[in-house]
């Protein structure tokens, strides 16, 4: 079960990279927030891990409820559907992140099984696959929501690598990692604004002034 969970987290990273609907991103995204929730959960019973268990409730409420609602009230406030054309193409983008992605992880796999304190190839895989995904959402598109996204996605990546490798941390530590996506995507909504009320358009690639 945890492994289909991780998979179910690889698969809802490329949706959330490659759907050009921008609400629909949002959904998905909230989708994976929430296998990951029941990866926390599961990994908290099955090595009675009680931080776990606090990490999977923090997340629901901050990444699974109120970081998507952030988010879609944006697409709402600034009445955007969908994304401009990204970096290599609908098509084209989805499919080489993923395969780099892959290639990344299935390559630093052995080296992070070796430091994890839970041995569970397939969901360290995911850690750094979605977290990838999160990268390279930053370098191929162009919309201001999606790199917002992205930095959700990379966000996703490092909290279930922490959750393998290091989930006997400080809490207050790991509640401080959970709970900051709220505030970094408050500041990157404020930034979507005004961004779109200079430029007329959330396309980060006609911000040509900015280029030194």
């Amino acid at each position: 079960m945890l492994d289909a969970l991780a998979i179910g987290m690889i698969v809802t990273s490329l949706a959330v990279f490659g759907l050009r609907n921008l609400k629909l991103s949002v959904i998905v995204y909230a989708i994976e927030t929430l296998l990951l929730v029941g990866i926390f959960a599961m990994l908290a019973s099955k090595f009675n891990a009680h931080q776990l268990s606090m990490w999977a409730v923090v997340a629901f409420f901050t990444k699974v409820l109120f970081v998507p609602a952030i988010l879609l009230w944006l697409i709402k406030k600034l009445n955007v559907v969908s994304e401009d054309e990204p970096v290599g193409g609908f098509f084209v983008s989805p499919v080489i992140a993923m395969g780099f992605s892959l290639a990344l992880a299935m390559s630093i796999n052995p080296i992070f099984l070796k430091f994890s304190l839970i041995q569970e190839k397939i969901m360290l895989l995911a850690a750094v696959c979605v977290f990838m995904m999160g990268v390279f959402g930053f370098m191929l598109r162009n919309s201001f929501i999606k790199q917002i996204l992205a930095y959700c996605l990379f966000e996703n990546g490092i909290h279930l690598s922490l959750a393998l490798m290091a989930y006997n941390s400080n809490e207050l530590v790991e509640l401080g990692i959970l709970t900051d996506a709220i505030f970094a995507v408050i500041i990157m909504s404020v930034l979507a604004i005004r961004f779109y009320k200079a430029y007329g358009s959330l396309d980060t690639s006609k911000a040509t002034n900015l280029r030194g």
